[in-house]
């Protein structure tokens, strides 16, 4: 197993972190965090980069990357932007790749190109009021009527709804049947009439809004089906063959945001001086450091492997889920000794610490839980 990069993406990852660098992410992410202002110029940037082209053919504009090199500009973005990340995953990640993999030969030659050049926003709604771990419960229904569906119901949790140009809808397009058997995945304009928008004030990542979509009988036409007829009815098969993508997605997320707090730890521990010297010689905080060091290793070696695995066409459920667990679960245990590291000074706003705390607890549920991972892995067991 050989886990070096190759030249390409070693080229890929330093321009990405040139791009964060030259961008200022860091900063402006400290600036986003306060105004909950959606960074525009920040999007615009990372399409001129070629970075939403990433995993897509070349014939839709893109450069015909796999999840590795998904996962190598994960782990770049989390270091600088929380934000950056989510601008990245949703739209190109959880809303292009079932596009991507799932769409009809005239739905991708239609998104895929405007997505990759920037022009196009994709968001994901699956998630509703009574339907989180327990998908198969989702409510929302789309009843035919006269060639178009009428999509009536709530979502929750749908990330850069309000942004977004197309909602990826999951609903229910036969009731009489199990869930599996009866849901479609629809392409709906946001100008659609009878939809409402609604932010979701969070935790963190305010710059990139959760929101909470009402769907009231939106007329959306068959051609917009995800994979046109062949779809209907589907969706379920459809959503099972991009899940694992985001489960290593958000594992790559974690990787990175736990490297940016043992960059800050270790700065940290240099230059505050306490009892005539910098904490860092003291033998507790060393271990401490130390400690954060080893377990982002195993992060990395996690995440890259379930991604070989994806990008090898190797069966990748179980490795996805113990990545995604390991990581999620790392970063919070990485934060808080973050947190420990710089004491009070962790606990002040001036330092972007606190921030990093507020942000690691999304991915305890992103990608789905920490319980429904363990009861994925121990089918393997």
């Amino acid at each position: 197993m050989d886990f070096d990069l190759t030249d390409r993406q070693v080229s890929l990852r330093d321009g990405v972190r040139q791009f964060c660098e030259s961008e200022g992410l860091s900063e402006l992410e400290a600036e986003t965090d306060r105004t909950g202002e959606f960074p525009e110029g920040v999007y615009a940037g990372m399409a001129k980069q070629g970075l939403f082209g990433v995993p897509f053919a070349e014939e839709y504009g893109g450069s015909g990357g796999n999840i590795l090199d998904v996962v190598i500009i994960v782990e770049q973005l989390a270091q600088f932007s929380n934000t950056a990340v989510n601008m990245f995953l949703v739209p190109v990640i959880f809303g292009g790749m079932i596009v991507a993999q799932c769409a009809t030969a005239e739905q991708k030659a239609d998104y895929l190109p405007r997505l990759v050049r920037g022009e196009l926003k994709f968001s994901f709604s699956l998630t509703e009021p009574d339907a989180g771990s327990d998908p198969r419960s989702i409510k929302t229904v789309a009843v035919e009527k006269d060639g178009n569906y009428l999509i009536s119901g709530t979502k929750y949790w749908t990330t850069g709804a309000n942004l977004a140009d197309i909602l990826i809808v999951v609903a229910l397009s036969d009731t009489d049947t199990d869930p599996s058997r009866g849901t479609s995945v629809f392409l709906v304009p946001r100008d659609s009439s009878g939809l409402t928008i609604t932010k979701i004030p969070k935790l963190a990542g305010d710059g990139y809004p959760s929101c909470e979509v009402v769907l009231d009988e939106v007329p959306v036409p068959a051609a917009n089906i995800v994979g046109g007829p062949a779809g209907l009815n589907n969706g379920w098969l459809q959503l099972l063959m991009t899940a694992d993508l985001e489960r290593i997605c958000v594992a790559a997320s974690c990787v990175g945001g736990a490297e940016a707090v043992l960059t800050d730890s270790s700065a940290f521990a240099k230059s505050r001086v306490q009892f005539d010297r910098p904490i860092i010689k003291f033998q507790a905080i060393q271990h401490t450091l130390a400690d954060m060091a080893t377990r982002i290793d195993a992060m990395r070696w996690m995440t890259y492997h379930a991604a070989w695995l994806r990008a090898s066409g190797r069966d990748d459920l179980k490795e996805a889920c113990m990545a995604k667990l390991f990581c999620s679960e790392s970063l919070g245990d990485i934060v808080r000794k973050g947190m420990q590291v710089m004491g009070g000074r962790g606990y002040s706003m001036e330092y972007p610490m606190q921030r990093y705390l507020r942000e690691s607890y999304l991915s305890f549920y992103a990608g789905g839980t920490s319980e429904i991972q363990k009861s994925v892995i121990s089918r393997f067991v």
